[in-house]
């Protein structure tokens, strides 16, 4: 009977411990970490876990208990919702205050629209004029995809010394001022590497790998000014890679002019990265990326292209074996397709008569 009695005194001290512990562990977290101070600038740092959130925020006077800080976020399921970021804490906030804060209240936060088809100075430009991060300093980290191949799986089939041109996705994003530009890159990596896993099982170009199909969409992305041209604009490019349509194309030659505006780069008289007029000496550019003059694809993207034209490029209409596309005199970016060069020639002269 002794032992009964000790055994549930035992118990009943116990759950008095728990309570009372569980009484102290609720003040503290209802708690404010001082009644007075001055508001700070909080930083989460990109990849920053809640228990280094939690140390931080006890380094800075703003909260007294970093494990009951973690253990209340991941309580309430919000560990992947703290974003990285700039935030104005206060140390009159208590746990639950700045745990909502750190869900939604960031300072900085721009919103950037990088559309499809841009090069990576372009975005580096755009990023830039929006104050985001200079564009220097991400244009040196986006042209060293080596430092991001063992994160993205995708990255793996790069050739030695790649830049990342093709693989950050066209988006609206929101980053904030002064952002890392290894944040910048690894955000818009992620925002790929969801696009493409929508069309990975859909590919219906054989033998073909990653990096070549983003190079043929982002051509795809340059050459086309229709979104539902560009499966047959894709299928254009893909038969003249055909060794049966050699003959016809130059030896397996693009032909694109998109990939000569890109090797020419910024043209100082047009003031743009995109030339219109190409010159009988621009399409003798000697470059890997010159395709009027070199067989194949070129060594890699030539910008970025969007779900439409990386849809295009895995799924391209080929059927009709057309090898050629004319710009048509309807002037509202629409094409004519030809299978053979005597009607390439035809619907050349239709346009060259309508200029």
């Amino acid at each position: 009977m002794r032992h009964v009695r000790a055994l549930m005194l035992g118990v009943a001290l116990l759950a008095l411990v728990v309570a009372g512990l569980g009484y102290l562990a609720l003040g503290e977290i209802r708690a404010p970490a001082a009644t007075s101070g001055q508001p700070v600038e909080f930083v989460v740092a990109h990849g920053a876990s809640t228990s280094e959130i939690a140390t931080r925020l006890r380094s800075e006077g703003l909260i007294r208990q970093p494990v009951l800080f973690t253990m209340l976020s991941r309580m309430q399921g919000l560990d992947a919702q703290l974003h990285s970021g700039r935030f104005v804490l206060s140390p009159t906030m208590n746990m639950s205050q700045i745990l909502i804060a750190l869900q939604s209240n960031r300072i900085d936060d721009i919103a950037v629209t990088l559309r499809e088809g841009l090069r990576l100075e372009e975005v580096a430009d755009i990023l830039a004029q929006a104050e985001i991060v200079e564009a220097e300093l991400f244009l040196a980290a986006a042209r060293d995809a080596e430092r991001f191949r063992a994160q993205y799986f995708l990255l793996n089939q790069l050739p030695p010394d790649a830049t990342l041109e093709g693989y950050l996705f066209p988006d609206t994003y929101r980053f904030y001022r002064d952002a890392e530009p290894d944040v910048i890159i690894r955000t818009m990596l992620d925002r790929f590497v969801e696009q493409y896993a929508t069309i990975e099982r859909n590919v219906q170009v054989p033998d073909v790998s990653v990096h070549q199909l983003v190079t043929m969409a982002s051509i795809v992305q340059r050459e086309a000014a229709l979104e539902s041209e560009m499966p047959l604009i894709a299928g254009v490019f893909w038969n003249r890679l055909k060794p049966e349509y050699a003959p016809i194309v130059g030896g397996g030659q693009l032909g694109a002019d998109a990939t000569v505006q890109y090797a020419l780069g910024f043209s100082e008289d047009e003031a743009t990265w995109w030339r219109k007029e190409l010159t009988f000496d621009d399409l003798q550019i000697d470059s890997p990326y010159n395709t009027r003059n070199r067989a194949g694809l070129p060594p890699g993207p030539i910008a970025a292209p969007g779900l439409a034209a990386l849809t295009a490029a895995a799924q391209p209409d080929d059927a009709a074996g057309y090898l050629f596309f004319v710009a048509s005199c309807e002037r509202d970016g629409s094409h004519k397709f030809a299978a053979s060069f005597d009607q390439f020639l035809s619907y050349e002269a239709e346009w060259l008569a309508c200029q």
